[in-house]
């Protein structure tokens, strides 16, 4: 039942567990290990074995905590108490370390780091036998079991050995990896601080952090740390923490001669181990020991942002598609290569050479969207292709809108004469889909020739004007607009007059007081209230496709699909904010009377063609998102579908599926791969939508809240504070788990956040290992982040550089 280090080899993990194999193996290199033993995985079988199916049992329900609590009433058999405690007496009876070493632990991809419990300071043959019960019953926390499943480590005929080592009284303690996680892989990372190392690897203080070369040792980098405690052992057994003085706070608890003693150790372990390796250590009387030894599991984890962009034009580009289609979901790429498209095939009917959509805006299998701008490049078709693109464009007469328009609801007529879209089959709903998408397109595409483009040339023709009658800095173009009944003026007019409804019948409170989401709900409570509902249907009929982030139809809403985001507005309004519309600063009329003569004519052929070309522009605007309602309302029953048949758990989960593993969905009963895909995807969300809007600015330093770089890569998402366990049930998949430190209890949060910000912590600490396994970016050692940020403050979590940015909340 008992194994000693020096008898110990790596070939034995079966028996002793991964730590354990790796402390035996370290001790027979004559590597300085101190002395210990292991309780054998048969120990654990043979102390268990009365219980075996009410453990199977358990385990098969999903209850873990029924299993723990089994274990930890066993009583040890006797001969299995006498095996330890005299091994525990050839130890001679000191202050042991004990730690559990799982059969599953230190494989090649997954550390376990912290998942099994660890007990320090234990004395007496007592305290040791509890302690070793103890280490049995972790195996089965909340956090471990979660940890396997994430793993993919199958729970079947698991075992727990127990490693039992004597504990040196440490000065300084801490990690050190070999190869550098978080950059230069050459380089080897050390983090420490006074005491047992406990203090660094759960993350309860923001250790000291080294960067260190090797042949010949030297500094690269040194950041030092607040350690404003320690952890220490106490005589006669169990562990004290005390407060660090402020003097010894300041300075580096490493010397130089002590990071090359490290050096030195890491080296000769790597050496023997041939990979890289992540050591716990100590020092203790000037003598430097090796406590435990682990593959490295986690490496660089940044994920790449937009291709790079060489030259003005292809910025400027690349910049207006961020800002054009804002963080689209995977789903959404169906509309934006079809819209972008026509953009890109604009550009061809003048003579240039743009790319296909497709190759410009991508995502990979992440869900993580990603854009390649280039500059399109010239033609020789340039010289014939412009002038007769530029000629047709100009020669539009944009007071043909009305009738364009009524052709465009005509098309928009036709489908929605498909029939009810519950009667619809697979095929004709997935054609109902593209066919209102591309409808969405061509009306983008004649939006784009006959409208936009001339625009720009007829704008840069009064600003001309403005400027001969000295004017610009009175009269902008938008002026020219006033009192014209475009789309957004006469949505703008109807929404002041529900407003002004609203006050006349003594809404106005309860809108404003009413919880976001309960506003109709309250409403139908009252017959005032039902008879707003009314005229609200009425402007939802003429206005209600409006939508927030027009161009990606699949994972946003208009107003007649969600009314409640109405009303959000409307409660805006009636706060007093307003709703948006503009004053004017001049008229026509002041700049045609301080033009010469000559030129008033021309100024009344580019004010009247400007109006009627914005009147088109903003006519075509509303047309495209009728057609992405249409298109909508195909992919919200394909969703239900999907549902129903189980490919999908929720309908809102189609947003992360590309259109074509929509349509392979709908002709297969296959739901894992689907399954899979989403889960995957929604928790990359965060990196994806900072990668999304990352234009490779620089971090302003008075933003931005400042830690250790833990996990790399980038993520934006809501903060939610959790300060203990008690507030873990308020941490929601895709917020940002903000708290004053992590440790192996927390590990079930990481599967839900999408980033990880500590007060306290360092690049070594359970809580960053955890975290670049689950590859979400963490920063740790803020000091005050807890404090600084608040529940629901949108921000961008960086975990290459160190940064928390909070974001302005995004226009839409």
């Amino acid at each position: 039942m008992i194994l000693w280090f020096d008898n110990i080899g790596s070939d034995q993990a079966d028996q002793v567990g991964g730590k354990g194999a790796n402390l035996g193996e370290c001790s027979q290199a004559g590597l300085p290990v101190p002395p210990g033993f292991v309780v054998l995985t048969d120990a654990y079988r043979q102390a268990t074995q009365a219980i075996t199916g009410e453990l199977a049992d358990a385990i098969e329900r999903g209850d873990a905590a029924a299993a723990r609590q089994q274990i930890l009433d066993l009583p040890v058999p006797p001969d299995l108490h006498k095996c330890i405690a005299d091994a525990y007496g050839q130890l001679g009876e000191p202050p042991v370390a004990v730690r559990s070493s799982a059969t599953a632990e230190d494989l090649a991809d997954a550390s376990f780091a912290g998942q099994q419990d660890t007990y320090l300071g234990i004395r007496g043959r007592d305290a040791l036998i509890d302690a070793v019960r103890r280490c049995w019953a972790s195996l089965w926390t909340d956090r471990a079991v979660e940890y396997r499943r994430q793993q993919r480590v199958i729970d079947d005929d698991l075992a727990l050995a127990v490693v039992v080592q004597q504990m040196v009284a440490p000065e300084v303690a801490g990690v050190l990896f070999t190869r550098n996680p978080m950059g230069d892989s050459g380089a080897m990372l050390v983090s420490s601080a006074y005491g047992l190392g406990e203090s660094v690897v759960a993350a309860l203080v923001t250790p000291d952090s080294f960067t260190l070369g090797r042949n010949p040792v030297t500094v690269l980098a040194r950041d030092i740390g607040s350690k404003e405690t320690r952890i220490d052992a106490v005589e006669g057994g169990g562990t004290r923490t005390t407060n660090v003085a402020a003097s010894d706070r300041e300075r580096p608890s490493l010397s130089d001669d002590d990071l090359t003693a490290l050096v030195e150790l890491g080296q000769k372990v790597e050496d023997h181990y041939g990979t890289g390796q992540d050591l716990e250590w100590a020092i203790a009387d000037g003598e430097l020991y090796l406590l435990q030894a682990r593959p490295i599991t986690t490496g660089e984890s940044d994920v790449m942002g937009h291709s790079p962009v060489h030259g003005r034009t292809a910025r400027t580009l690349r910049d207006d598609l961020i800002e054009h289609y804002p963080g689209p979901y995977p789903l959404d790429l169906l509309a934006v290569h079809a819209v972008q498209e026509v953009v890109q095939e604009s550009m061809r009917s003048v003579g240039l050479k743009a790319t296909p959509a497709t190759d410009v805006i991508d995502g990979d299998d992440d869900g993580i969207i990603r854009i390649t701008a280039t500059a399109p490049r010239l033609s020789p078709r340039l010289v014939l292709d412009f002038p007769r693109t530029f000629r047709e464009g100009m020669s539009h007469n944009p007071d043909d809108w009305s009738a364009e328009r009524d052709a465009g609801l005509k098309r928009l007529e036709n489908l929605l004469a498909r029939g009810p879209v519950e009667s619809c089959s697979d095929s004709d709903l997935a054609r109902l889909v593209t066919d209102a998408v591309g409808e969405a397109a061509r009306t983008t595409s004649d939006r784009f020739l006959n409208y936009l483009a001339p625009m720009m040339v007829h704008r840069s023709a009064a600003q001309a004007l403005t400027r001969i009658a000295r004017m610009r800095d009175s009269v902008s173009v938008e002026n020219l607009y006033e009192n014209l009944d475009y789309t957004t003026a006469v949505i703008t007019s109807n929404l002041g007059a529900l407003v002004g409804e609203t006050r006349s019948l003594g809404l106005a409170d309860t809108i404003t007081g009413a919880e976001p989401g309960t506003v109709r709900t309250v409403l139908a409570s009252t017959p005032e209230g039902l008879d707003f509902k009314r005229s609200v249907t009425d402007f939802l009929d003429q206005f209600g496709a409006r939508t927030t982030r027009m161009y990606l139809p699949f994972s946003n809403r208009s107003w007649r699909e969600d009314p409640e985001s109405l009303y959000a507005l409307l409660a805006v309004a009636l706060r007093g904010e307003g709703l948006g519309q503009t004053h004017a600063r001049g008229s026509a009329e002041s700049v045609k009377q301080r033009l010469p003569k000559l030129l008033r004519g021309r100024w009344n052929r580019t004010v009247n063609t400007l109006r009627s070309l914005h009147v088109g522009r903003e006519g075509t605007l509303y047309l495209i998102e009728e057609f992405f309602v249409v298109a909508r309302q195909g992919m919200d029953e394909i969703a239900r579908r999907l549902r129903q048949r189980e490919v999908i758990d929720a309908e809102e989960d189609i947003r992360f599926l590309y259109y074509d593993e929509v349509t392979s969905a709908l002709q297969s009963t296959e739901a894992t791969m689907c399954q899979k895909a989403i889960e995957r995807r929604r928790r990359r969300r965060g990196a994806a939508e900072a990668i999304w809007w990352d234009k490779g600015d620089t971090l302003d330093d008075t933003d931005a809240l400042r830690g250790t770089p833990g996990s790399s890569g980038k993520a934006i998402g809501p903060v939610r504070i959790v300060r203990s366990p008690a507030d873990f049930g308020r941490l929601e998949a895709g917020d940002v788990l903000v708290c004053p430190y992590t440790d192996p209890t927390w590990t079930p949060l990481f599967s839900l956040a999408t980033a990880v910000v500590s007060d306290t912590g360092g690049p070594l600490s359970h809580a960053a290992i955890v975290a670049r396994e689950y590859g979400i970016p963490a920063v740790l050692g803020t000091g005050n982040g807890t404090s600084r940020l608040t529940d629901g403050q949108r921000v961008t979590v960086n975990g290459s550089d160190g940064a928390v940015t909070v974001e302005n909340p995004l226009e839409s």
